[in-house]
């Protein structure tokens, strides 16, 4: 799954004006997050189009693509729990993460950066976790 990480003056309407750009482009938005460090900051997005997001915005700010994980989850108490459980018995270090979701099924999609993205990913898959 590919991320796009903007980096950004942390001024007002800078997200506004991202996301303006993308929606007149019919870019579709399937997860977001915003990390606030001072002066500048991060958003981070999973898109439906992401090389064309990069075209259009890399004209006014810092743009960088990344492979991320997407897992699926159940939607249900502990059902997070377990996936870091997992993860940690890997003894792998999670990066950062936030919660997207699947359109197709309304399940929520874990979306985590590890410097260990295949291994992860593979063994994961192996316990059953659906990988997007």
């Amino acid at each position: 799954m590919e991320q796009l990480s903007i980096y950004a003056e942390n001024k007002k309407g800078t997200i506004k004006s991202i996301l303006s750009i993308l929606s007149k482009s019919q870019i579709n938005v399937l997860g977001i997050i915003n990390d606030d460090k001072g002066e500048f900051g991060t958003i981070r997005l999973i898109l439906s189009d992401t090389d064309k997001a990069i075209s259009l915005l890399e004209k006014s700010f810092i743009c960088k693509k990344a492979q991320v994980l997407g897992i699926e989850l159940q939607d249900n108490p502990g059902a997070l729990e377990e996936l870091l459980s997992q993860i940690e018995e890997m003894n792998i270090n999670i990066n950062y993460m936030y919660v997207g979701y699947r359109r197709e099924n309304s399940m929520p999609v874990i979306i985590l950066h590890t410097d260990e993205l295949e291994i992860v990913s593979k063994s994961l898959q192996k316990k059953g976790f659906k990988i997007h």
